[in-house]
């Protein structure tokens, strides 16, 4: 038999052929992974509020107001005692866990220091949740930021990715919506929030619930500092891929997940505010 002189292997033209094709192959694929990966995140987080939802109903079935932070005792005369220790009130203690890595100085914080076992959601959402133990339902999968305005104060730097998430710095991706106070004329209280709360408890929210803004990913508050029905607020690209795109859970029950612009208080079929 007689052997050929041609050496199996590849010429150096056939090997960047090679080359340009996997990285075409890349340049399809990966934003297409991206896109698919965005998306299952945000049908996990969506699902994650209807859950929220439906313990806030059962909760209403038992209490006149929603639990807009943690409260420990409430005196004779209406005033508010919380948590021993607390010197930081937050609309995060609601439910979730003991935050795993609270900022320096905030460990006086309620989100550092109240047991999951007293937050009052939990008792449905997860009823043997202990210390720093994650609460799923309550970790949204693209949450990548972690900053806690005043409401009341002045507007934040918008941060849309960071070391720690906010379900690590407040033991929860979601917040519950205290920005509607801020918007009633006289001076916020974490008392008035309570006092105020109890037309959005039962479903007085100038006629529609569907509208009223419950809770939401933490990143809007970030963005809703200074909203008014005139605008003020912040854009922010969102946790979900999307700019401006962000999930919220409304006093009704339902859950949207779209465009808001965070600017206004309030737009066509939604509102921070009440009427």
């Amino acid at each position: 038999m007689k052997r050929s002189g041609r050496k199996c292997g590849f010429t150096l033209i056939e090997l960047l052929v090679v080359i340009a094709i996997i990285a075409v192959l890349l340049a399809i694929l990966v934003p297409a992974l991206s896109k698919a990966k965005c998306s299952a995140q945000k049908v996990l987080c969506m699902s994650n509020m209807r859950e929220i939802g439906t313990c806030v109903f059962l909760y209403l079935e038992e209490n006149d107001n929603l639990p807009w932070t943690y409260v420990h005792e409430t005196n004779a005369d209406g005033s508010l005692e919380f948590f021993p220790g607390t010197s930081i009130f937050s609309s995060y203690s609601w439910a979730g866990m003991k935050a795993s890595r609270p900022w320096p100085g905030e460990q006086g914080g309620d989100f550092a220091l109240v047991p999951p076992e007293l937050r009052p959601l939990n008792k449905c959402l997860q009823p043997d949740a202990r210390a720093d133990q994650p609460i799923e339902i309550l970790q949204c999968p693209s949450d990548k930021s972690a900053v806690s305005p005043t409401v009341g104060g002045g507007s934040v730097s918008v941060q849309n990715q960071q070391g720690r998430s906010s379900w690590q710095a407040f033991g929860n991706s979601y917040s519950i919506n205290w920005f509607f106070r801020e918007l009633l004329p006289g001076a916020f209280s974490v008392e008035s929030l309570f006092l105020e709360g109890k037309r959005i408890a039962t479903g007085k929210v100038g006629g529609e619930a569907a509208e009223f803004a419950l809770i939401w990913e933490n990143q809007m508050d970030q963005l809703f500092v200074g909203a008014t029905p005139t605008g003020g607020g912040t854009l922010g690209s969102g946790w979900h891929c999307s700019f401006s795109t962000h999930t919220i859970l409304f006093r009704d029950g339902h859950v949207e997940h779209k465009y808001f612009d965070t600017r206004f208080s309030q737009d066509a079929g939604w509102r921070i505010s009440l009427k």
